[in-house]
């Protein structure tokens, strides 16, 4: 794999993600667990096709196509597609079967019923598992506000950005970039670090190995770690005898963490909906003015941790309360009539 260095990871991210076809994803959930789902492919241009999806969309969905011609002239091409699925495992099965764009991110749906007698309490999640183990949280590098803006649905954020408060957005988007590529980088250099450790504890080298990786982490500057300046670049921090020593356990891993980065860098974003079948108690997403609820899913919010998109709502059981209501009112009467009757016996 070569190795290239981006002069503006976040930047090229954002712009890679975002060109070409987007994504909205609509899971309509059934309180017996299985999901309508819905997806749109919209275009600036006519050429839509369905490895364009950003979810795993065949021939088997019901597919049709419209246009949209905006008041000044713009025109918006649109396939859509929809999808019974009777649970979730079925779900789960399109994923592990798809070849598309995505395919190397492992995604997972899961339905759960809770019974409580009088309400039943319904959970509908899907995961994006993290690419990196030994990455930094989120939280080390941006601040809550960074953290709640990248987690806005796209629609959500342009209008914020585009609103009363533009100015206070786009500082904060800036902040959010700056900071973001500063996490990337670091977490990336930590993946290869923990890597780099356990080849050489696994191979009898030096256990301490890791130690010395951890002492001059923040030394390594991953714009200097090209394939032309790689060797330069550990020698001068590490020493050429402890580099040369280490040489293959750095240098593969290395590439092994390029590798698990790009499952993140080159993901192809898209915005996923649910609409859960009874009222909403809580969820971890945006809630839209029309009851959907919406999450954003591009690569970075999978980078150092699963990405857990749940909702949860309760339905009312009536049947319960009626038949408790039955039994509160019928059982005293059946004890009263049997008193009675055990005194006229006596």
């Amino acid at each position: 794999m070569k190795r290239k260095i981006i002069l503006s990871l976040t930047l090229l991210m954002m712009v890679i993600s975002c060109e070409g076809p987007e994504t909205v994803v609509t899971n309509i959930v059934s309180n017996d667990g299985s999901v309508l789902r819905k997806a749109e492919l919209k275009n600036t241009t006519d050429e839509l096709n369905l490895s364009d999806f950003s979810v795993p969309v065949d021939s088997t969905w019901k597919m049709r196509d419209s246009i949209n011609i905006s008041d000044k002239g713009d025109t918006t091409w649109f396939l859509l597609a929809e999808k019974l699925f009777k649970s979730a495992d079925e779900i789960n099965e399109a994923y592990l079967s798809d070849t598309g764009k995505n395919s190397n991110v492992s995604r997972i749906a899961t339905f759960q019923h809770r019974f409580k007698w009088f309400t039943s309490e319904l959970r509908y999640t899907e995961k994006c598992t993290k690419s990196f183990s030994h990455g930094y949280p989120a939280g080390k590098f941006l601040t809550p506000e960074e953290i709640e803006l990248s987690k806005l649905p796209l629609s959500i954020r342009k209008e914020k950005l585009a609103g009363a408060d533009s100015l206070k957005y786009s500082v904060l988007a800036d902040s959010l970039d700056s900071h973001t590529e500063r996490w990337l980088l670091s977490s990336l250099i930590s993946e290869w670090i923990a890597g780099a450790s356990f080849l050489c504890t696994a191979s009898g080298k030096d256990t301490l190995f890791s130690d010395i990786l951890r002492s001059h982490e923040l030394d390594f500057n991953l714009y200097t770690l090209t394939d032309e300046n790689f060797d330069s670049t550990c020698v001068a921090i590490l020493g050429d005898s402890i580099f040369q020593k280490y040489k293959p356990e750095l240098d593969s891993t290395m590439t092994i963490a390029e590798q698990k980065f790009n499952r993140s860098f080159s993901f192809k974003n898209y915005t996923m909906k649910t609409v859960m079948p009874s009222k909403v108690m809580a969820t971890n997403g945006y809630q839209m003015p029309g009851g959907e609820i919406a999450w954003p899913i591009n690569g970075d919010l999978f980078l150092t941790d699963d990405y857990v998109m749940w909702a949860e709502s309760r339905e009312v059981n009536y049947w319960a309360i009626f038949l408790t209501a039955l039994v509160l009112v019928t059982v005293p009467l059946e004890i009263r009539k049997h008193t009675r009757k055990r005194k006229d016996n006596t």
